[in-house]
């Protein structure tokens, strides 16, 4: 029964862990948003991180077995994004803080610094 209870422990952190996360940062009226996706049910890999930039998205790093790889890779890109003077929070993952399909200007209450 530990053996079941500490193995299922370990895979809901894992997953938890390595969730997708969405980061939005924002510098006046622009905004870019920079994704950590996982692209298996498995939460390791295959990963990617996306940027997307004036509507446009790309892949700017991916990996296929490397867990973790695109963690780092995308918190050192929201820090880069930070020190050339872009404001960034985390979006959190899942579609969370994040409707494409709103046409309101206005920011949403997560993003106000209040």
């Amino acid at each position: 029964m530990k053996t079941f209870l500490s193995a299922l422990f370990t895979l809901a952190f894992s997953q938890l862990a390595l969730a997708d996360t969405t980061y939005v940062c924002s510098h006046g009226d622009s905004e870019r948003v920079i994704e950590v996706v996982y692209l298996s049910s498995s939460g390791t890999a295959p990963c990617e991180v996306r940027y997307t930039k004036n509507g446009v998205t790309e892949v700017l790093w991916s990996a296929q077995a490397e867990e973790g790889y695109c963690d780092v890779k995308g918190e050192a890109f929201v820090e880069k994004q930070r020190g050339w003077g872009w404001d960034c929070g985390e979006g959190g993952g899942m579609g969370m803080g994040m409707d494409d399909s709103s046409s309101s200007d206005e920011m949403p209450d997560w993003q106000r610094l209040e």
